[in-house]
């Protein structure tokens, strides 16, 4: 199985400029994938007790699995090195038992059970990380899981989706203020006496619309201490959001949580302007909404189990997608665990649906979901596998242009006064 994001462009299909951010990103690419494949297999060697020398070697191993046979075999490296007037050092980076080990991974050579063992978990996890980055590709409503997937969650899955579904039943209840103020910021038809009804539901709320209408980006000539003031002064459209937002902020309380929140403002403002400017009939306002509780699912994920998180933590600092993390550990991502939460939380049923497939927008069947989509990309995140035949499906389902999607991006905001300070 190749490497998919990089292989679509051709001098037929030429590289636009999203393209090319997709594959200048550092999650693409032969090196990026060994460096994935080095983290999964140290992960099976962890989970299969093997001891620390296995470890290194295994990881070793995974690190140079794409090499070209060449630079594995001693006459062929030697003249290679000859030819190019490098030092004979260059090929010593190389040990004799990675070597071995990588022959044995290749079937080229009679290997010992334990360099077979071995082996065998460097080819489960190359399989693992090449399922998900061929899986745009993929019909992934018909076609069945790879089995490689399988076999690692076999391993190194912690926890279950019943599991997953226990954590988000003890997540704290949406405010019924809050419910109040969603409904009523959500519908566009709501005048000044409505919202000023919603925010005198919660003294929180409405000290922060008060608070963004004194902000450095209006600078009222004098203080603005009313809610109607607040309201009429900002107008209606952005009382709207920033009532969305507050009501929304207090779920993402804790230190851990503010990055994430701050994420969800940046996704809300770029999923909105993308909305405005899409061919299709997509409502801006549920765009906006939708962008704020894309990632909620991350909030249950932060409660669960030390073994759940250690292991978290270890995979996706060296470079593991958060995404593909979370599906191999707990068999479910954030965006369904989001969805689940969302339903208790009594949203709407397109919000729902558009949150659950913000990673595998083409599973949808609205054009919402790859609208998130695109708002994570003009944000920069790293939760997935970047892919230029996402990319592409997700442009043309979502009635984007390239360069309404090249002119998206962060910008001063009204809504600055709404995010946390140091982001942990």
């Amino acid at each position: 199985m190749g490497h998919t994001t990089a292989s679509i462009t051709s001098p037929k299909f030429p590289a636009s400029p999203a393209d090319k951010k997709v594959m200048g990103s550092t999650k693409v690419g032969t090196d990026a994938h060994c460096r994935r494949v080095a983290a999964w297999c140290r992960e099976l060697a962890i989970a299969a007790g093997l001891s620390e020398s296995d470890r290194n070697l295994i990881e070793q191993a995974a690190l140079s699995h794409h090499l070209p046979e060449i630079l594995l075999n001693e006459r062929g490296r030697s003249r290679l090195l000859a030819d190019l007037r490098l030092e004979e050092g260059v090929g010593e980076l190389i040990g004799d038992e990675v070597r071995e080990l990588l022959k044995a991974f290749r079937g080229e050579a009679a290997a010992s059970g334990r360099l077979v063992k071995l082996a065998a978990l460097i080819e489960i996890s190359d399989d693992f990380d090449q399922y998900f980055e061929a899986e745009p590709l993929l019909d992934t409503l018909e076609s069945p899981v790879s089995t490689s997937v399988d076999a690692m969650m076999s391993y190194l899955q912690v926890t279950s989706r019943a599991d997953v579904a226990r954590v988000i039943d003890r997540l704290p209840v949406f405010p019924r203020a809050a419910r109040e103020v969603v409904r009523c910021a959500s519908d566009a038809g709501s005048d000044v006496r409505e919202l000023e009804r919603a925010a005198k539901l919660d003294q929180v709320l409405a000290g922060l619309l008060i608070q963004t209408a004194n902000s450095a980006y209006y600078s009222p000539y004098r203080p603005i201490v009313a809610i109607p003031h607040a309201i009429s002064y900002v107008g209606l459209d952005t009382a709207r959001k920033v009532l969305l937002a507050a009501a929304l902020r207090s779920g993402f309380a804790t230190a851990r949580q503010h990055k994430l929140w701050n994420h969800a403002l940046d996704v809300a403002q770029s999923v909105e302007h993308l909305a405005q400017h899409s061919t299709l009939d997509i409502d801006p306002g549920e765009a906006f909404l939708a962008g704020l509780v894309h990632d909620v699912g991350c909030l249950a994920f932060s409660m669960m189990p030390p073994n759940f998180l250690d292991r978290f933590q270890r995979l996706t600092s060296r470079g593991c997608p958060p995404f593909e993390v979370e599906i191999c550990l707990a068999g479910v991502c954030h965006g369904e665990a989001g969805a689940e939460t969302l339903r208790q939380w009594k949203f709407g049923e397109s919000t729902i649906e558009a949150v659950r497939w913000h990673h595998r927008p083409e599973r949808s069947t609205g054009s919402l979901a790859s609208l998130l989509y695109l708002g994570e990309f003009c944000c920069d995140s790293d939760e997935d596998l970047p892919s230029v035949v996402r990319l592409r499906a997700a442009l043309e389902r979502a009635g984007i242009s390239e360069q309404v999607l090249a002119e998206t991006g962060r910008r001063e905001s009204c809504l600055d006064s709404l995010r946390f300070a140091a982001a942990a």
